[in-house]
């Protein structure tokens, strides 16, 4: 999946918690909001329009993201409660751990695997 195709399912998916998403599809919608949000952020400082562009960009962002994550969670068979764990400091290690994790072969409770 190349970063164009994971944009366009993740905003189709907005709310679609079911299934799973391949690792790309994760990092690439990743890479794709930090490439929007970034810029945005260096630039806010200067301006309140950009900050407020910036805020409807990171709200119209939160649900997929949440959701996608989600998606990619149930692809290494973990629930996506388990983002919750980013709260502590030490949870996002094992978090970062399962969002990089391959994809589970097999047939896992989450549905078949998305690269098959």
């Amino acid at each position: 999946m190349n970063l164009i195709e994971s944009v366009k399912t993740c905003f189709k998916k907005y709310g679609v918690i079911e299934g799973r998403a391949s690792r790309s599809e994760y990092w690439f919608f990743i890479l794709f909001y930090a490439l929007i949000s970034l810029p945005l952020e260096f630039f806010a400082y200067e301006n309140l329009n950009i900050v407020i562009i910036e805020l409807i960009i990171t709200i119209g962002f939160l649900i997929p993201t949440i959701t996608v994550a989600t998606r990619r969670l149930h692809d290494v068979n973990r629930s996506g409660w388990w983002q919750l764990i980013s709260f502590t400091i030490i949870g996002i290690i094992p978090l970062l751990y399962w969002l990089c994790k391959s994809s589970d072969e097999e047939n896992n409770r989450f549905g078949s695997n998305p690269l098959k």
